[in-house]
């Protein structure tokens, strides 16, 4: 698959960031995505959904328990499960300290409703404190999802440059584009501010310019054409 994915070193140079370009997918990429995550086993068809569905990050998902899930599709996040060298995996705080809500789509709270009812079967019931991203019970190492996803892209012929991070790059960069605050947006990706959100994420902004210019060069250019047509045949009338 040829990929369209969008790299904005502009971007990031005109937000004063000296970073590396992120590379966003383009919606229909995701689409494409999207249909071979539909194709997965149910674990992680929900934790992938919910990735490109919330943008949590990969130690969020992996920390996220059965009494999290609220009425109304609300989902807590409170706690972060990511691997720390000579201590393996360490559950903590979320990176910014800070417990936030997010409400998912109605086909993903349906997931993992048939999620819960096949770990209560297959565990002969499921307590609160139970990890949702849990196999007979005991917890699922984060490297486990990145390292299925990387076969899945490969399989697939997505780009080598996909992982976990592009599907929160994705879903930032999806909800500005269409129209959702830069403040609403910050609070779903569990940043403080959005400081660090239009550090990274402002190439929308930039695309919106873009796009104002070139309906601006559509209005001009036949104009120009035709001032050009003039000029032309005055010169060879010998009327300069």
């Amino acid at each position: 698959m040829t990929s369209c994915c969008t790299t904005q070193p502009a971007a990031w140079t005109s937000c004063g960031w000296n970073a590396p370009p992120q590379c966003i997918p383009q919606a229909w990429e995701m689409q494409k995505l999207l249909q071979c995550i539909l194709q997965e086993p149910l674990l992680y068809r929900v934790y992938y959904l919910l990735a490109l569905s919330t943008g949590l990050r990969r130690g969020e998902l992996c920390a996220l328990r059965w009494r999290d899930l609220h009425g109304g599709n609300q989902l807590l996040i409170q706690h972060s499960r990511s691997t720390v060298v000579g201590k393996g995996v360490i559950e903590s705080d979320t990176k910014s300290h800070r417990t936030r809500v997010v409400v998912l789509p109605q086909v993903v709270y349906d997931y993992l409703g048939e999620l819960l009812f096949n770990q209560i079967v297959e565990n002969n019931g499921v307590c609160p404190d139970d990890l949702i991203f849990a196999k007979n019970g005991k917890p699922i190492h984060p490297d486990t999802f990145s390292r299925h996803l990387r076969r899945l892209c490969d399989k697939n012929a997505f780009p080598k440059d996909y992982h976990l991070h592009t599907m929160r790059h994705f879903f930032a960069t999806y909800l500005l584009e269409n129209g959702t605050s830069k403040q609403v947006t910050a609070d779903l990706l569990g940043h403080a501010d959005t400081a660090f959100l239009e550090r990274t994420y402002c190439h929308p902004q930039d695309t919106c310019k873009e796009q104002a210019a070139g309906l601006l060069d559509t209005m001009l250019q036949p104009a120009d054409a035709v001032a050009w047509e003039r000029e032309q045949k005055m010169l060879e009338a010998g009327n300069p």
